[in-house]
């Protein structure tokens, strides 16, 4: 498998990989995305906030593909996927600041996806959401998604509630 970082642009925004080197940008907005969005985010264990650099670094590397999203310089989101096997990845922690929300950038985030695992010649993708993520449900729809299953879970909000699974065969 070929792990040629991607880039796209799309002035004045682009998204790209991060490299294990920059461990930082994902630890920084992973850790905005669940203090803004605690009723979005799972809840886990150990709890992030509690994570050493070293448990960072370990998070952003293979089989976790991280991408940031930019405004020039400046990190306003992320994505990620976690490779399941040789043919299958999981969608997962996106995250755009709420003021650049409402601008189509979740679709960048899709895109990059996207070309990384026809790039690696993946076969399913799987995508999950809260149930009461409205948003997040139109876009999953919007990306050729369909339902699979729901699953209750634990939130970092401290509350439990349906997570709602759909998946893509490619």
């Amino acid at each position: 498998m070929c792990f040629q970082p991607l880039k796209l642009d799309s002035a004045p925004y682009s998204i790209r990989q991060l490299l294990e080197s920059e461990f930082e940008y994902y630890k920084s907005i992973r850790l905005e995305a669940i203090q803004t969005e605690p009723t979005l985010f799972r809840w886990s264990d150990p709890a992030e906030s509690d994570l050493s650099d070293l448990d960072w670094q370990e998070r952003i590397k293979y089989p976790r593909i991280v991408f940031g999203l930019f405004k020039k310089d400046e990190l306003i989101g992320m994505t990620s996927m976690l490779l399941l096997n040789d043919s299958e990845a999981y969608f997962g922690q996106s995250f755009i600041r709420p003021k650049y929300r409402g601008q189509g950038l979740s679709n960048l985030l899709y895109k990059i996806r996207m070309a990384w695992v026809d790039a690696q010649q993946i076969k399913r993708l799987v995508i999950s959401h809260r149930e009461i993520n409205t948003v997040s449900k139109k876009a999953i729809h919007r990306a050729g998604f369909e339902y699979s299953h729901r699953e209750l879970v634990y939130w970092l909000d401290g509350t439990t509630g349906y997570s709602l699974y759909y998946r893509l065969e490619l």
